[in-house]
């Protein structure tokens, strides 16, 4: 089955031909250096994988985030993680790290704790050679301090363990210790909306034989909470209780040793008994020991590169910041995006600021879009899973509560909304009380999930029933003028600018989004045949989108009083998903996004996607460039920005794939937003719509080939990326030619798990010479030209 798309006239698909080969306009001028690998005359398609030939150990290598000198400023503290808790770690008379786990607390408010690494003399003493490297590759965090010194934080998967491996070669050593403390709570406020304050200032600590430790939120009547503990592999070891938020582990110096500690949940408990999760998680990992551990979380984030890949690189290095940035953004997302609950966009699991933050009394769908969005085309539906399922498993409350307020039979989901439904970051204020747009886009996400990995179990199951009730909202809620026969709405918010405004443009476009959506899934499970013609009344007679001779507008004007900084005008780009490249508004789309009230106005500022989507190729790489400028204020890829920390990170990664390759109406477009920069490279392995592995080259201004895994055996139409030139399809199995044709864009019939070579006849892909793609490992600082933001220490 096929997403609803418009119709595209003649015309239209030969635009789309054109613009999916040429950026838009001219960018700004980085420090990085480009890519050893750029030939025109080789390709790395694998065409037995269906995917680009890439040592991804060395490639991504040129990416590690690497500290020539020693880190002082938690600021400035590098992140490492295992999925479900994370630390940032700097140096302060010893290894120091904040601990944060994603189920610790409601929407992750609250951070678990210090872990603090000494030994006397200090691992710092006499040390030469200093360097510290996030490898993303491995996952792992290592600081060398001599020749004879090297600590390396890592994980293991499928846990809440984190390690601390010390190799110290020095036969002086006269003690190690490891403290696992607390900062003041006397202070404590409610950030995370918590039905009881007192039981997270109340700390309990507890020291063995086997292990040491500290709690908070034990009594928590919603069953949050956590412990973080540690014990130690390949050294003896004593332990003992400093003080009321404080405990020690001291350990026999040893020439390598392993402290493993953890942040267990009680989410995650048996019982909800953090403590004895904490003490089985750390046996079992213990017994494991380290060398199997760490090969175990190596292999987990091999797997998890191996899913996709991006090259984005350009002459001057500035392309080629970008595309660190991708990569670290990846990780940081990706390593505290695994847990029962979803990476907060501001809290996550990596902060330095003890319990210290902002807007934790929910998840803000606008940011949290941000953050996960660009997971699909990714290839890890597994992380766009937990966001959705913040949602899917609040059906019931949401039901019940839309009934309650509104007295609809149908789903109204809280633009502010917490972990267990609830609305009440939302109710009592006037930015997102009356926005109704948000279900739309939450039931859209899980369709999306169905569409890239065609499991019709969870559409059937999960997506349908949550769309269907978020039709049946609108359906209740909007007005009808039976004068004009028009379907209408009388007041809510266009997000949080605009506040009770008439027709606002989102729920309009949310309206043409979801509603053509649940009429053909009905259609396609055999199910509410009675409310088919209902739904399709309503969008046949549903009043235009407020606009004027050249723009679309934010809603029915007069335009009023402007309330936050959003671009809600062109929120029809993206997520809507309602124009775009080669369809008929395109130009007034185009224009919209260039008058758009505030350009680049927040850390949440999704311009550059919209940019890409558009076709704007120049617009989108100075849009990712331009945020990183304002936003990208630490060495370490972090914002100084206290409105949300991780949305600009998120939208980087939309922006990059939406630059690369396209498939949200349908049609599969390579290249559809590069940047007009001399040297620029291209080349990715992304997943599109209806579960199809697209990969591809560009260079010197030339598409070399689209290679297509058919993962479950769809059909899509595929754009012609040299426009008219006459192009041929080959199996690569068997090299069957399966079609000709110039035209401007095309249908291709597939069978599963099978990979099709889109070539130009007159220059094909055996043209080409077949090569690996590589690089040389990064050992320093980068930075980004015309900016003061940075990447590393030197």
């Amino acid at each position: 089955m096929r997403a609803p798309t418009f119709r595209v006239p003649r015309f239209a698909a030969a635009l789309a031909a054109v613009v999916c080969v040429a950026g838009g306009l001219g960018a700004a001028p980085a420090s990085a250096a480009p890519p050893e690998v750029a030939s025109a005359t080789d390709a790395a398609f694998d065409t037995s994988g269906g995917a680009l030939d890439v040592d991804r150990g060395a490639y991504l290598s040129q990416h590690d985030i690497v500290y020539n000198r020693q880190n002082t400023d938690p600021k400035d503290a590098l992140t490492v993680g295992n999925g479900r808790t994370g630390a940032m770690v700097w140096q302060d008379d010893g290894l120091m790290m904040q601990v944060g786990g994603v189920d610790n607390a409601q929407q992750s408010a609250f951070g678990a704790g210090n872990v603090k690494l000494s030994t006397t003399p200090a691992l710092d003493d006499g040390a030469s050679g200093y360097q510290q490297r996030l490898s993303l590759y491995d996952g792992t965090l290592t600081t060398r301090y001599a020749d004879d010194r090297t600590v390396t934080v890592m994980g293991a998967p499928d846990s809440e363990v984190m390690g601390i491996h010390v190799e110290d070669g020095r036969d002086d050593v006269s003690a190690v210790s490891l403290d696992l403390s607390l900062w003041d709570l006397g202070g404590l406020g409610n950030s995370g909306d918590v039905p009881d304050l007192d039981t997270w200032k109340d700390v309990r600590t507890f020291a063995d034989s086997g292990a040491a430790g500290l709690s908070r939120g034990q009594d928590d009547p919603q069953g949050f909470g956590y412990t973080l503990a540690a014990t130690v592999e390949g050294a003896p070891f004593s332990t003992e209780v400093v003080d009321g938020s404080r405990v020690r582990l001291t350990v026999d110096p040893s020439d390598s040793y392993t402290i493993w500690f953890t942040s267990s949940s009680r989410k995650g408990a048996p019982g909800g008994d953090s403590v004895a999760r904490a003490r089985q998680e750390l046996q079992q990992t213990s017994a494991t020991g380290y060398d199997s551990t760490l090969g175990a979380f190596r292999d987990w984030w091999h797997a998890f590169w191996q899913k996709s890949f991006v090259q984005y690189s350009d002459d001057s290095g500035q392309a080629g910041y970008l595309e660190n940035v991708y990569y670290l953004s990846t990780y940081m997302i990706a390593a505290g995006g695994y847990g029962d609950y979803p990476f907060h966009f501001i809290n996550g699991v990596f902060r330095s600021t003890g319990d210290d933050t902002k807007w934790s009394n929910a998840y803000w769908y606008w940011n949290q879009r941000d953050v996960y969005n660009s997971f699909l085309a990714s290839g890890h539906a597994d992380l766009m899973n937990g966001f959705n399922r913040l949602y899917s498993r609040n059906f019931d409350a949401l039901k019940s509560y839309t009934k309650t307020r509104y007295g609809v039979d149908g789903i109204w989901v809280p633009e502010t909304m917490g972990w267990d439904g609830n609305a009440r970051g939302t109710v009592d204020s006037d930015f997102t009380q009356d926005i109704w747009s948000t279900g739309a886009e939450a039931a859209y996400n899980m369709y999306l999930q169905y569409r890239y990995t065609d499991d019709t179990g969870y559409l059937r199951d999960t997506a349908y029933p949550f769309l269907r009730e978020v039709v049946k909202f609108y359906q209740g809620m909007l007005s009808y003028d039976q004068g004009r026969n028009e379907y209408y709405v009388a007041s809510s918010n266009s997000h949080e600018t605009y506040w009770d405004v008439p027709n606002a443009i989102t729920d309009l476009a949310a309206v043409r989004n979801v509603f053509p959506i649940a009429i053909e899934v009905s259609e396609q499970l055999g199910q509410d045949a009675g409310l088919r013609p209902q739904w399709q009344n309503i969008l046949d007679h549903l009043i235009a989108y407020p606009q004027d001779d050249d723009v679309y507008l934010p809603h029915t004007p007069p335009v009023s009083q402007t309330r936050n900084n959003e671009n809600v005008a062109s929120e029809l780009v993206w997520p809507y998903d309602r124009t775009g490249i080669g369809h008929p508004d395109q130009r007034k789309a185009v224009d919209t996004w260039r008058a758009r009230p505030f350009p680049y106005g927040n850390v949440w500022a999704n311009d550059a996607v919209q940019a890409a989507r558009l076709g704007l190729g120049d617009d989108a790489f100075s849009g990712m460039k331009t945020m990183l400028q304002k936003y990208q204020n630490y060495p370490n890829g972090m914002t100084s920005n206290t409105n949300g920390v991780f949305e600009y990170l998120g939208v980087h990664l939309a922006a990059m794939n939406e630059s690369l390759m396209q498939s949200y109406d349908g049609r599969i477009r390579v290249f559809p937003a590069i940047p007009d920069r001399a040297g620029f490279t291209g080349k990715f392995t992304l997943l599109a719509e209806g579960g199809f592995q697209v990969s591809s080259e560009r260079e010197a201004g030339d598409t070399k080939y689209v290679g297509i895994k058919s993962l479950y055996g769809n059909t899509t139409r595929v754009v012609n990326p040299w426009g008219d030139q006459q192009l041929r399809v080959r199996r690569a199995s068997d090299n069957a030619e399966v079609l000709t044709t110039s035209d401007g864009e095309f249908t291709l019939d597939t069978d599963p798990n099978t990979v099709y070579l889109v070539e130009r006849v007159a220059k094909p892909f055996s043209d080409y010479t077949h090569t690996t793609l590589t690089g040389s490992a990064n050992q320093g600082a980068k930075s980004l030209e015309g900016t003061d933001s940075t990447l590393g220490m030197g």
